[in-house]
């Protein structure tokens, strides 16, 4: 015999819990703060280039949301096409809805990189105020500030906040649904019903994990209404809740039936089964060792304050639903079963996605919800206040005082959050959203799309661009070559020059296919990238041979730093007689000497070869000593010959720690320098554990070390995207197969030096 169900709450003339001015009023502040706050941090960069990285499949929806207007299709195509694509090339792996979203704006507004980010950056925008309205309907006004506050802290959801992928969607069509479905409850009301059935049809075109959350409520919906004797939950309005529930399970019917008869059309149904076979690979591991294996990247993602107050608002959430037998406290239960189906079935795709736990994000804020009110009324119960009246309706409402000491005390672990919140907010800008990447090299493509977007305007509209496969293709980079035909891995061509443009960057070439380029082709060269074909070139002054240009980099301003880029320079390509002379005259081509005198430390380097190459003694040592006196000095000699003189770093928008080299002569075929890092201490006050992993963080050099030249001086620059930490870099020559890699002289056999440590 179940014993009787508590008194249910008292509510207001609106159907919402009784609650006093003064804690409506220092909820809302708080919700007021919260979603300004979040809002910023989403709109952080929005009208900026899109980058690589995660963040490069922003540019991907913009891709298939010009493809649907361009060529009128119904179906998402990544990549561009000469003529229209065929259903065969539809991606469906997910539903569309967050596609059709982007090609909506794109035909109001036009091709924008904002627009590839607005529609995220807006539904982010609403999450926060769509959190307080669940909390306060379910609970009370303080609650729903906490379920505010509680997303918009944590490390993922600052992170994402702004990618228009799946999650951030998913998230806030979702909430507004339960909002819909609560306040159809609480009311009767058919805008409710309503709002419930087309949030969550929203949320289930734009993912799976959406009918995940649907199903759940619909199956609790069924239990609690029709299975279960009504003194469980108590009475509902029996006809708005069946017609609820009928429009809510007939829209998912349909939804997922029009999906599946879409992808058939378009023979992806084997295609999708394989995808989600793939991204479940590797469930027969134990889950303790798998979430052993990604304890990093969850600390990083939640920190362990918000790991075990999640873990708190769980078991809180399961009493109340037990003891207190109010349905809407199963509302938390359901997204947190939501967001485990996602993170622990789909393992290949967390293991490799560090946003695959975003879902959590929500869970978190409803859990949060669930227990300020907990907290509140343990108050008002211990202080013999608490007020429980027999009128739904003419009730006086509670005090507040315990209601705002509950969210005051809950305040305090999240401001916790928010310390590693705003570091890893900057950390994934920086990273395309990789962090750590597990250790791999990491580059922004800030300099390689400035050189794409500066290079697009002069290739003619129906040019077709082939990418060499050191280019390292992204989406990002397709879209900033304006919407032409892109192909990707392209072998370098061998005789005739391609018809439209070829473009490569050396720092991932072979010496022997740039010195094969060098010898056949004339070159459009800017930084490290290589630009060559018969469309290359419309706008350039070009000579026979190469002709190099480099990157002007200046700190960007405040509201460029907020609006464009807070993580990149802002640059400018412009003509660099003294690279000219370098590149020509490493690739056995005629080379002048600049007319002008250097400036800059790069052209006082360039100059000292220069003088070293004219046999200059008395030049090149004069500009050595200049160039010395500006670094700090290394002093590490190699084995091999190779000597680190010292470093320069700026720290800035994109820091950047270069590394001067002298040539002791042409490296072994397998060595390169190379720079790694490793955090050896956690940050102060941070309660998220040292990031464990080694990772590679120099990029290769411009002029292979293959190609160095005895006493000529050549610079590393290394973009440092510093993680949370005391992080110390270390530099060596590295062999990259299995040859012998240089030692240095009287370090004891060490291989590697310290050149960089940054708190």
């Amino acid at each position: 015999m179940l014993p009787p169900r508590p008194a249910p709450r008292p509510t207001d003339l609106r159907g919402l819990p009784c609650a006093s001015r003064i804690e409506t009023r220092a909820a809302l502040a708080v919700t007021a703060i919260a979603t300004a706050w979040f809002a910023l941090a989403a709109a952080w960069e929005m009208f900026g280039p899109l980058l690589a990285g995660h963040y490069a499949s922003s540019a991907g929806v913009g891709i298939i949301a010009e493809n649907m207007l361009r060529w009128k299709i119904v179906g998402p195509v990544w990549e561009y096409t000469a003529s229209r694509p065929p259903p065969e090339m539809y991606y469906c792996h997910h539903p569309w809805g967050i596609f059709w979203t982007s090609a909506a704006f794109m035909k109001v507004f036009g091709r924008h990189d904002v627009l590839c980010r607005l529609p995220a950056v807006l539904l982010s925008a609403a999450t926060p105020p769509l959190l307080y309205a669940i909390g306060r309907s379910i609970y009370r006004p303080a609650a729903g500030a906490a379920a505010a506050a509680a997303f918009v802290v944590l490390p993922i959801t600052l992170s994402f906040a702004n990618l228009n992928a799946l999650e951030v969607p998913v998230m806030a069509w979702t909430l507004l649904g339960l909002w819909g479905y609560v306040r159809m409850t609480q009311t009767s009301r058919r805008r409710y019903l309503a709002v419930s059935a087309l949030g969550l049809a929203l949320g289930m075109n734009a993912d799976w994990p959406a009918f995940v959350l649907t199903g759940g409520l619909l199956v609790f919906g069924a239990i609690r209404a029709y299975l279960l004797p009504k003194r469980v939950f108590g009475p509902v309005h029996e006809r708005r809740y069946a017609q609820w529930w009928v429009l809510t399970a007939f829209t998912a019917a349909l939804t997922a039936a029009l999906y599946l008869a879409l992808f058939h059309h378009a023979g992806k149904l084997g295609d999708l089964l394989a995808s989600y076979g793939f991204r479940s690979s590797g469930n027969n591991e134990p889950l303790s060792e798998v979430l052993a294996s990604r304890r990093y990247w969850i600390e990083l993602s939640f920190t362990p304050v918000a790991i075990a107050a999640g873990k708190l608002g769980a078991i809180v959430c399961a009493a109340r639903l037990a003891l207190l037998r109010r349905e809407h406290d199963a509302l938390p239960l359901l997204y947190l079963a939501t967001a485990t189906v996602q993170y622990v079935v789909f393992r290949q795709g967390a293991d490799i996605h560090i946003f695959w736990p975003h879902y959590f994000g929500a869970y978190f804020a409803l859990a949060a919800a669930a227990l300020v009110d907990t907290g509140a009324a343990l108050l008002e119960r211990a202080t013999a206040t608490r007020h429980d009246g027999p009128s739904a309706t003419s009730a006086a409402p509670p005090p507040p005082w315990p209601a705002l000491a509950a969210l005051a005390l809950w305040l305090a672990p999240l401001a916790v959050v928010l310390r590693d919140g705003l570091p890893a907010l900057r950390y994934a800008r920086e990273t395309g959203g990789r962090f750590n990447e597990r250790g791999h090299l990491i580059d922004s493509d800030g300099a390689k799309t400035a050189f794409l977007r500066w290079l697009a305007p002069g290739l003619p509209a129906d040019a077709a661009v082939e990418l060499h496969e050191g280019m390292k293709a992204t989406w990002a980079q397709v879209w900033a070559l304006g919407g032409r035909v892109v192909r990707t891995s392209r072998p370098a061509p061998r005789q005739e020059p391609p018809r439209g443009a070829y473009l490569a960057d050396t720092r991932f070439m072979l010496d022997r296919d740039q010195a094969s380029l060098a010898r056949r082709f004339d070159i459009t060269a800017v930084g490290p990238f290589w630009a060559l074909g018969a469309a290359v070139g419309a706008d350039v002054a070009r000579a026979r041979g190469i002709e190099a240009f480099s990157f002007r980099e200046r700190e960007p301003g405040l509201l460029a730093w907020y609006l464009v880029s807070g993580t990149e320079p802002e640059r400018e390509i412009v003509p660099d007689p003294f690279l000219t002379w370098e590149l020509r005259a490493h690739f056995g081509q005629p080379a002048d000497p600049p007319a002008e005198a250097p400036e800059t430390l790069e052209q006082k380097r360039i100059a000292h070869n220069i003088a070293l190459a004219a046999g200059d003694g008395a030049r090149a040592a004069a500009l050595f000593a200049e160039i010395s006196a500006a670094l700090a000095p290394l002093g590490a000699r190699f084995d091999d010959g190779t000597e680190l003189l010292g470093t320069t770093f700026h720290e800035g928008a994109r820091s950047l720690l270069t590394i001067f080299v002298r040539a002791g002569g042409p490296a072994a075929d397998d060595v390169a320098l190379a720079v790694r890092s490793r955090v050896v201490e956690r940050a102060p006050l941070s309660t998220t554990m040292a990031d464990p992993v080694t990772r590679d963080v120099g990029l290769p050099t411009a002029i292979s070390p293959q190609r160095w030249r005895a006493g000529f001086l050549y610079a590393d620059p290394v973009p440092i995207r510093k993680r949370p930490g005391t992080e110390v870099f270390w530099a060596s020559m590295r062999a990259r197969e299995r040859g012998r890699a240089p030692r240095l002289v009287d370090r004891g056999g060490a291989s590697e030096v310290e050149v960089l440590r940054l708190r």
